[in-house]
């Protein structure tokens, strides 16, 4: 982080230290203020496929891997993931310990929010003519660091987190859409997605992902031609609108499975599938185990590693 490298540093140990003072276990703890949660693991995780939903995630400690398309990203503290849509995504924590565990911050936020900020403050940010990938990672600067202080300690005081907490949120909003990756933030999060009519088709597919979905269909939601979805919706999400409906089945019959006394069959049908074999061959295919296998290997590893399930039961 240019120029706040001492500043930013003595911000992370003091964001650190507030979220101690939460002394929680591996896993994912929601605080005082609803749209604000903290994570934390103390060893590395295998690789999890899940949804990264609006928001950003900024990491205090320890170390994380991205898998987006064929790339891979690698990043620590002081960096962040961010994305404006619900965002296919495959990572795991690489680097944590007991000692020194993996720990970072999210803060949910809409499209909605982002645009009234924008334009309120007048923001005027340089656009890219290039569609771009919906979750992307950052740097987070030292005014986005001190923001994130201010949230942790009013997640403390219930009554005052209330009325200050959404003015605070604006002003992180409004400190990313400046800070050195302002311009990616904008882009990636607000402009191209929103103009692109991508955001529109996607909440289309969560909306309505149990039943059986057309190309032509998801392109009229989203204003747009099939042809032109197909290409800007890969662009964004590096799946196929087709590919990103079965992913959604798919991760919420995992859900379901894990957190539901319910059936492999009961399952498959509630989330849209007509063929209970095309539901465990496309699940083996996915997650590299059948369904009740991959069930009890997760719930194993649960024991011991209290935040496998609790990403899972994040899924959606």
């Amino acid at each position: 982080m240019p120029h706040h490298t001492k500043e930013s540093s003595d911000s992370l140990q003091r964001l650190l230290h507030l979220c101690n003072t939460y002394s929680f276990a591996s896993g994912i703890h929601e605080t005082g203020i609803s749209f604000v949660s903290l994570l934390k693991a103390d060893r590395p995780t295998t690789i999890q496929y899940g949804f990264f939903q609006p928001g950003i995630c900024v990491v205090l400690q320890g170390n994380k891997t991205l898998i987006v398309r064929n790339n891979t990203y690698n990043y620590g503290a002081g960096d962040y993931i961010a994305s404006n849509i619900d965002m296919p995504i495959k990572g795991q924590v690489s680097q944590a310990t007991q000692e020194v565990p993996y720990i970072a911050i999210r803060i949910s936020f809409t499209t909605d929010e982002i645009a009234s900020v924008a334009l309120d403050a007048k923001l005027k940010t340089v656009g890219e003519n290039q569609l771009t990938e919906g979750a992307f990672i950052g740097k987070s600067g030292i005014e986005v660091l001190r923001v994130l202080e201010r949230l942790l300690q009013l997640a403390t005081d219930s009554e005052a987190a209330d009325f200050l907490a959404p003015g605070v949120k604006r002003e992180m909003i409004y400190r990313l859409l400046t800070d050195e990756d302002g311009a990616r933030f904008y882009n990636n999060m607000l402009l191209h997605h929103d103009a692109a009519g991508i955001s529109k088709a996607i909440h289309y597919v969560k909306a309505n992902y149990t039943r059986t979905l057309s190309v032509e269909e998801i392109a009229r939601a989203g204003g747009m031609s099939p042809s032109t979805l197909h290409h800007k919706f890969k662009s964004v999400t590096a799946l196929s609108p087709i590919q990103y409906q079965k992913q959604l089945r798919l991760q919420e019959a995992r859900r379901i499975l894990l957190t539901d006394d319910t059936d492999v069959t009961s399952t498959a049908f509630e989330v849209g599938y007509e063929s209970l074999t095309q539901f465990n061959r496309e699940y083996k295919r996915f997650f590299g185990l059948p369904p009740m296998k991959d069930i009890r290997t997760i719930r194993t590893n649960a024991k011991t590693s209290g935040h496998e399930a609790d990403y899972a039961k994040k899924i959606l």
